[in-house]
C-alpha cells in the first residue's frame, strides 16, 4: 500500500514494517529502517552476557584468552566426547534457547546447532550441564524456566544434538543450575542453586528422583564438577570470583580461589573441558552488567 504526505511516500508490507520512499527530484532513494530486516526479539538479560575460555595444564593456574567465543551467550557447559568438544549454552542473540557449539580442532572454530529435546518436561530448557555417561552425552538442566516449581531433568544423546528425556531429577521452588556427577559406582550427586545457596541431592541411580542432603552447607554458587587426576574438582563462583574445591565423601574443601583474576566486569558460571591429563579448558561467562 502506497501513501504520500509532504513528498514522503511509504509502503506498508504485510509484516507491519515500513519502507521510506523519499522523492528527490527524479530519484527515488528507498530507506530501509534496520527494524524491516531482522526479526523483532525478546530480549533477555542473558543478551548482555558473553562467554571466554581459559587454559590450563593442571586446573588450578589458568590462562584467560581475551577473545570472545560466543555473544549473547549465557551458563556454559562443556563436555569432551568422540573427540569433540560440546560447548552447551543458553542462546540469548533472539530470545532464549538450548544450542550447542560442537569442534573437531580443540575449541579453535565451532559450528552451532540448537538442541532438540524429546520429552513433555523440557517446555524452556536453559542452565545445561553435560557429562559423559554409558558412551553417551548426558544432559541435565533446568527444564521448566520460569514456572513456580522448578524441574531439574536429565536427557541423553548420541549425537549431542539430539535429546531425549530420562527423568525429573529433583523439584524445588527457586532452583536453577544444576551439577550432575557420577561420584562412585553407587551414588550420583546433584548440585543447584537456590538463590545465594548451593544445595546437594543425592541418590544411586538417575531413574528416580535425587534426596536433598540436609547436612550440606558451601559458601560457593554456579559450580561444574569434573574428575581431574582421578579426584573431582567442582569449579564454583565463591567471594574470591571463580574459585575450585575437591569434592569427595566428607564435602567440599577448597583448592585455589581467584582462579580468574583480574578480568573486567563480573564473571561466573565456570565449566572445564578435560581433553587429556594435563591439558583442560575452561569456558566462562562475563557481563558488564551486576548480576
Amino acid at each position: 500500500m502506497l501513501r504520500q504526505s509532504h513528498g514522503v511516500m511509504t509502503v506498508a508490507s504485510k509484516r507491519g514494517t515500513e519502507i521510506l520512499i523519499l522523492a528527490v527530484g527524479v530519484v527515488a532513494v528507498v530507506v530501509v529502517a534496520a527494524f524491516a530486516l531482522w526479526p523483532r526479539c525478546d530480549i533477555q538479560p542473558p543478551y548482555y552476557h558473553r562467554v571466554y575460555s581459559a587454559t590450563s595444564a593442571n586446573g588450578l593456574s589458568w590462562t584467560v584468552n581475551n577473545t570472545i567465543i560466543f555473544d549473547h551467550a549465557s551458563v556454559p557447559g562443556g563436555v569432551y566426547y568422540n573427540g569433540k568438544i560440546y560447548l552447551y549454552f543458553v542462546n540469548a542473540e533472539c530470545g532464549e534457547k538450548l544450542s550447542v557449539a560442537i569442534s573437531d580442532d580443540y575449541g579453535k572454530s565451532f559450528v552451532l546447532y540448537d538442541v532438540a529435546i524429546s520429552g513433555s518436561n523440557s517446555p524452556r530448557p536453559v542452565d545445561p550441564n553435560p557429562i559423559v555417561d554409558d558412551g553417551l552425552i548426558r544432559l541435565t538442566y533446568l527444564g521448566n524456566l520460569g514456572e513456580d516449581l522448578a524441574n531439574i531433568v536429565t536427557a541423553h544423546s548420541s549425537d549431542g544434538v539430539n535429546f531425549v528425556e530420562d527423568a525429573i531429577l529433583f523439584s524445588e521452588a527457586h532452583i536453577t543450575d544444576p551439577d550432575l556427577f557420577h561420584y562412585s559406582p553407587t551414588e550420583w550427586i546433584l548440585f543447584v542453586n537456590q538463590g545465594s545457596t548451593l544445595l546437594k541431592a543425592n541418590g544411586t541411580s538417575i531413574s528416580m528422583p535425587l534426596v536433598i542432603d540436609s547436612t550440606f552447607s558451601f559458601p560457593g554458587i554456579l559450580c561444574s564438577t569434573h574428575e581431574i587426576d582421578g579426584r573431582f574438582h567442582t569449579y564454583y563462583l565463591g567471594s574470591e570470583g571463580i574459585s575450585v574445591a575437591e569434592y569427595n565423601s566428607s564435602g567440599l574443601t577448597v583448592l585455589a580461589e581467584d582462579l580468574i583474576a583480574g578480568f573486567s566486569g563480573f564473571i561466573g558460571d565456570p565449566t572445564v573441558v578435560v581433553l587429556c591429563p594435563g591439558n583442560y579448558l575452561m569456558y566462562f561467562k562475563q557481563t558488564d552488567i551486576p548480576p
